[in-house]
């Protein structure tokens, strides 16, 4: 009954989006623009991929005014992103498929892409979304196709590159918003098409005061922050079958004020217990925290991409790369004015890869890609948990500090590591034409990963009541353990390709997916706790059409799908604060998507998404409890997005747009008990976004909010109400709004 009425909500926003337009008529002069894609490593239309991908285009990402990659879900069907350490480490699900694990040396099961460069951990994810061509986000398990294997699907991040053509020409772009909001992005290209050689320059800023008041005297409001991002794209085509790309960029995000933590479900007696505090008085946009430090998280990248052309049949593209990523953060973990537990991480990683691949253009029936690839990630994490501060002593009076008979009150819990990832992988992919309206598609891939963990030291520290100082080490916990692990995987994939019509085209496919073995990194009483999490493997069948009707005025593009899917790797965070990798043995996933977009009349066209997930843990026992039947975490059971475009008014000077866009996300749990306390109830996020643009498009001004209803939600939720009587959470952003200029030349 509850499916019922959500399901014809959603309906029901999808027919109130379209009331009032003009119906479609007979008349071809507008039509939906083909969208190329690279979801299977060539240029391509969308609509002639088997498989289930989305893709934004750039006119789509400024009218969603995206700034990071924790925004991208917005618009895209069976896909959320979670935030457990903010906007520094999105964590992506799809399709039911997540990573449910905080530690910093973990790798997604959704392998994130930039221009082809694989983006392992966190501390090499958070990107600025500025001067991009377009977003694809690829549904279901990756690996035949692609560098890095991925069980859940793949995010890939194109940005512009000079055309070479002899213009010269740029943007530059300004904007101010509430609390404080100040931004600027540009452009400049430059090129010499004689000498078949370009450049371009592109950057953003922004910087915001915090978005959450806090409400003790003289202190700062958390949340704020200051961004920016550079990149310069150098192209050289010295012949007409050779091309060479080579881009270096460099990003820094940082929150003076810290990011805070919603201390929410509080229990009797407070946080901590025996605090009292229970947020009286104070609304979901409101704090009273007593720390505030920096957080910072510094990319830098550089990339080199060669397409050869060997001949008119062959071509040989290698992607070379080199990435550093620098996070620290620090924390008030328990949202309140007493030191409860204050936590500090870190992690520096850098990131070798190489992709060689040869693919073919021949004229007959069957073409292919072969590739091999090799990535080396290196690694050092540290973190720090302070538990219960305000209550640090002897307060039984029995001579001794409470921290060595508890081993929780006035501790300081800290760990560091170095973790040594290599993947090596050779994969192959071919498609053979049967007849004109069938193809048959083949791929395989052979997958060897090491994962090696060296250092491994943990240390139980205190606070000395009577000095007010830290003592760092009273008792090493674990000495310098070593450890190393190496998994071998065949991957396959088949797909069956048919045309039904010449507007109308089905496949089915059956694809595997795999993600190699992971350490955890969240040990620190015991060398026990460094338990090893087996590779998680997905074989998925999906069933799926795409169609372009009524003159290409009408897309319709929809897929169903079955997932067996084998050891999900997450943390759990036992009662007694022990957190310990674990697999979940066998889940079911199932579900469908459907995507319309439509032009109905030549200044509207319309987006809509709508995703349904039945996601299950089909055996899983925790803690000595049986939790199958449970839903997945971050996986809802429905969810729906929609975006209109509608030149809504037309005069000498130019034209004024209005962009309004919508996403639904059901009830969804955060954990794997589904504990009522870690489940988000269903909300909507609207935002809009309206713009006078010239005749010539030189120059345009727009206002835009977003989350238009000020909707208050959570991103994810902990449970720590065995240990510290709260569950710990992180808010969704509250309602923003501004006015930008921007002047193309």
């Amino acid at each position: 009954m509850k499916i019922t009425s959500q399901i014809s909500r959603l309906a029901l926003t999808g027919t109130i989006a379209t009331l009032g337009l003009p119906s479609f008529a007979d008349n071809s002069s507008y039509a939906i623009e083909e969208v190329i894609v690279t979801a299977q490593k060539k240029a391509e239309s969308m609509q002639d991929v088997p498989l289930s991908v989305s893709a934004l285009s750039s006119n789509e990402l400024g009218a969603l005014k995206l700034h990071d990659s924790t925004e991208i879900a917005a618009q895209v069907p069976n896909v959320q992103v979670a935030t457990p350490y903010s906007d520094s480490q999105p964590a992506f699900s799809v399709r039911g498929v997540s990573m449910s694990d905080f530690s910093q040396n973990q790798s997604s099961p959704i392998a994130m892409y930039v221009n082809e460069v694989y983006k392992g951990v966190g501390a090499l994810q958070a990107l600025q979304l500025f001067d991009l061509e377009r977003i694809e986000v690829l549904r279901g398990p990756q690996g035949t196709l692609y560098g890095k294997n991925a069980t859940g699907g793949a995010v890939n991040i194109i940005s512009k590159t000079p055309e070479l053509d002899g213009i010269t020409l740029g943007d530059i772009s300004f904007g101010i918003g509430n609390f404080n909001r100040k931004e600027t992005n540009g452009a400049v290209e430059i090129s010499d098409a004689e000498n078949a050689v370009g450049a371009r320059l592109a950057f953003t800023y922004a910087e915001s005061d915090g978005w959450i008041e806090n409400k003790l005297p003289a202190a700062e409001d958390p949340g704020a922050f200051r961004d920016y991002a550079l990149r310069l794209t150098g192209r050289y085509q010295p012949t007409d079958n050779l091309d060479v790309v080579l881009r270096v960029s460099k990003s820094r995000s940082t929150q003076d004020n810290g990011y805070e933590v919603y201390a929410t479900n509080i229990g009797s007696g407070g946080v901590g217990f025996f605090t009292g505090y229970e947020r009286t008085g104070l609304d979901f946009f409101e704090s009273e925290i007593d720390r505030q430090d920096g957080n910072s998280l510094d990319n830098n990248s550089t990339s080199v991409t060669i397409n050869w052309d060997i001949n008119d049949e062959l071509t040989l593209t290698s992607v070379t790369s080199y990435d550093e990523g620098d996070w620290v953060t620090r924390e008030d973990g328990d949202g309140s004015p007493f030191n409860i537990l204050h936590i500090d991480f870190g992690s520096e990683v850098t990131s070798i890869a190489q992709d060689l691949r040869l693919s073919s253009a021949f004229v007959g029936n069957f073409n292919f890609l072969l590739g091999l690839y090799g990535n080396r990630e290196d690694l050092d994490a540290t973190m720090v948990q302070r538990m219960y501060y305000a209550f640090a002593g002897d307060n039984d009076a029995s001579g001794t500090l409470d921290c060595f008979e508890d081993f929780i009150t006035g501790c300081r819990l800290s760990n560091s590591y170095n973790q040594v990832k290599t993947s090596l992988a050779a994969y192959f992919q071919g498609s053979y034409d049967i007849s004109p309206d069938l193809s048959f598609t083949l791929g395989l891939r052979f997958t060897k990963d090491k994962n090696e963990i060296k250092d491994y030291r943990a240390d139980l520290g205190y606070l000395d009541p009577a000095t007010n100082t830290e003592i760092f080490s009273a008792m090493t916990t674990i000495n310098n353990h070593q450890d190393e692990v190496t998994d071998r995987n065949w991957g396959t994939r088949f797909a069956l390709d048919y045309a039904l019509t010449s507007d109308i085209t089905s496949y089915i496919s059956f694809t595997t997916g795999y993600r190699g073995s992971a350490f955890n990194g969240q040990a620190y009483f015991d060398v026990s706790e460094i338990t090893t999490a087996e590779p998680e493997e997905v074989d998925a069948w999906e069933v799926g059409f795409k169609s372009d009707l009524l003159d290409n005025r009408l897309r319709i593009n929809g897929a169903i799908f079955h997932y067996a899917y084998e050891n999900q790797q997450f943390l759990d965070v036992t009662p007694n604060f022990l957190q310990v990798l674990v697999n979940a043995d066998r889940s079911t996933v199932q579900g469908a998507e459907l995507e319309v977009t439509a032009i109905p009349h030549p200044v509207i066209d319309v987006r809509m998404g709508l995703g349904y997930l039945d996601a299950k843990y089909d055996k899983l026992e925790l803690r000595g409890l049986d939790l199958s039947g449970n839903d997945l975490i971050n996986a809802p059971s429905l969810n729906f997005n929609a975006m209109i475009n509608w030149r809504l008014l037309e005069m000498e000077a130019g034209h004024v747009t209005l962009t309004l866009d919508t996403s639904y996300t059901g009830d969804q749990y955060f954990d794997a008990f589904n504990n009522e306390n870690t489940r988000q109830e269903a909300y909507w996020l609207t935002n809009m976004r309206m713009g006078f643009q010239t005749q010539d498009e030189q120059l345009e001004i727009a206002v835009w909010v977003k989350n238009l209803t000020d909707e208050e939600y959570t991103s994810s939720i902990l449970d720590l109400q065995e240990l510290f009587n709260f569950d710990y959470a992180h808010r969704g952003r509250t309602r923003t709004l501004g006015v930008d200029a921007s002047y193309r030349f």
